[in-house]
């Protein structure tokens, strides 16, 4: 139905929000994405390898480090969200990553380095928490899938960024070579920092805390125009309140209502085995090895060495970007499944091309080896980039978002530090085994996902309660918290078409 009080089109407060949420999304996961290209620069650069005289071990340690910081941060990530809000968790982000990007660019040995790089990623956990969170609570119905997936897009921004800087600082003689990529790896969080105070807080957070009126009003000026009477308000605050109050009545906010239930579990182990397979997936041995992959494919200049890393950074944010804009039309499970049955086929062709050139190399094959890392890099950007942050928002429930995102960093990079630590080692042992064995691992997960994984695409996040609970917890018809009822109103189908909710009206 068409009526007068109902808009297709955002006014300047929603567009003003919409811009503002592209722009936080974008900055909050852009300092992980410096980190991975900011570290494959520096191994490239001799300033640096040669200032701490870095050895396979100190090397592993220099970059596995900074996924222990998330281990740390895990406990206390979502509580900080949870308690204080989603805009004080992105805060908070900020002022750490101030402090550990000092400490590692000031760095006069090894040690120092180290502990710079764990409090970096203290940052990244907290923002990787709350931001996300944020985005997918906060943005209209129409382009929560969208900016969620920006999230992980916007990972790249930041690998661009640091590749363009280290390959910029190639040319300085002294130490600050290596001294400025790292001071400027707090830039990003430090530039969202600004406009927080210009954003509202997530209407979501606000229900839950009993703040229904504040919540009331986002909703109304930044998703329905400010127009009392939008349909658009009242079945999303409807179906807010309402799932929200049952939520609060059966479960806390707490990391033992992650598995206290059985549906809790079901949607727990899809945010763990996200978490795990998005890390050890074949990809970390490009992201934070790429000089040595280089290396061993007859690559060794440094000059080229990061080009190829700045220009890879470049395709990675292309097609992430083209992924987050399609992924909503292809759904989540065929996503999955094809990008890493991809994924395990290209490693498959690399192991072989390694062994074949293990002692002999040429142009052409260095060359096929660049080609193939691009199309490896495209199966994984377009699908797990995007999907590795909107799924596990997806399926997790308001109560247990913030604390289940604490979780899936944790585990994110406990994984990601085992997987950059023994990957030096494993290509010492033998590349072209290492890379096999990565490839038989995509094709287990491939198996996992067909059976475990879910479909959600089309659902909002109130609605996916359907898929784990097997009904869903708002009725349109009740009246709670002043909310006016939705009687006999065919108002779903045109709210559908207009913001992108599904659902129904009970008649």
């Amino acid at each position: 139905m068409e009526s007068a009080n109902t808009t297709t089109k955002l006014d300047h407060n929603g567009k003003y929000l919409l811009v503002l949420l592209c722009y936080v999304s974008v900055l909050n996961s852009a300092t992980q994405g410096y980190d991975s290209a900011m570290m494959n620069g520096l191994q490239i650069l001799p300033s640096y390898t040669e200032y701490f005289n870095l050895t396979t071990s100190t090397t592993s340690l220099n970059v596995a480090v900074v996924f222990l910081g998330s281990v740390v941060a895990t406990p206390f990530a979502g509580a900080l969200a949870d308690r204080w809000g989603r805009k004080w968790g992105m805060a908070v982000t900020a002022a750490i990553a101030l402090l550990g990007a000092a400490i590692q660019s000031a760095a006069v040995h090894e040690a120092m380095f180290c502990i710079g790089r764990f409090i970096v990623d203290i940052s990244i956990t907290k923002g990787s928490t709350a931001a996300p969170d944020y985005i997918s609570e906060t943005s209209h119905p129409k382009h929560r899938v969208l900016l969620t997936g920006l999230c992980g897009a916007a990972w790249y921004v930041g690998g661009v960024a640091a590749a363009a800087i280290t390959f910029g600082t190639q040319y300085l003689s002294t130490t600050w070579s290596w001294r400025a990529p790292s001071l400027l790896q707090f830039l990003p969080s430090m530039l969202c920092l600004i406009v927080l105070p210009f954003v509202p807080e997530s209407p979501r957070w606000l229900v839950y805390n009993d703040r229904y009126e504040e919540a009331r009003v986002v909703l109304l000026k930044y998703h329905a125009n400010g127009n009392e009477d939008s349909e658009l308000l009242r079945v999303e605050m409807a179906e807010i309140v309402q799932t929200l109050e049952y939520e609060k009545s059966v479960q806390k906010a707490s990391f033992r209502s992650l598995v206290a239930t059985r549906p809790n579990r079901w949607r727990f182990g899809i945010v763990a085995t996200v978490s795990i397979f998005c890390q050890i997936s074949g990809n970390n041995i490009i992201t934070y090895y790429l000089g040595t992959v280089l290396t061993t494919v007859g690559i060794t200049g440094v000059q080229t060495q990061l080009a190829i890393n700045l220009g890879l950074s470049v395709f990675n944010l292309i097609c992430a970007i083209a992924g987050s804009s399609v992924c909503e039309k292809i759904g989540r499970r065929p996503s999955f499944l094809v990008s890493t049955t991809t994924m395990a086929l290209l490693l498959i062709i690399v192991s072989v091309l390694t062994k074949q050139f293990a002692t002999t190399t040429s142009q052409a094959a260095s060359a096929a080896q660049v080609t193939l890392i691009f199309l490896f890099y495209r199966a994984y950007s377009l699908v797990w980039t995007p999907l590795a942050y909107l799924y596990p928002l997806e399926v997790l429930s308001f109560s247990l978002r913030a604390n289940g995102m604490a979780s899936y960093n944790g585990l994110c990079y406990l994984a990601a530090f085992f997987n950059t630590y023994i990957i030096p080692y494993a290509m010492r042992w033998s590349s072209w085994g290492f890379y096999l064995i990565t490839a038989l691992w995509c094709f287990v997960e491939v198996g996992i996902m067909w059976v475990y994984f879910p479909e959600t695409k089309g659902m909002t996040l109130e609605e996916v309660d359907v898929v784990f609970d097997g009904t869903t917890h708002a009725d349109l018809d009740i009246e709670m918290k002043g909310i006016p009822v939705v009687e006999g109103e065919e108002v779903m189908d045109d709210v559908v078409g207009k913001y992108g909710i599904n659902g129904k009206v009970k008649q």
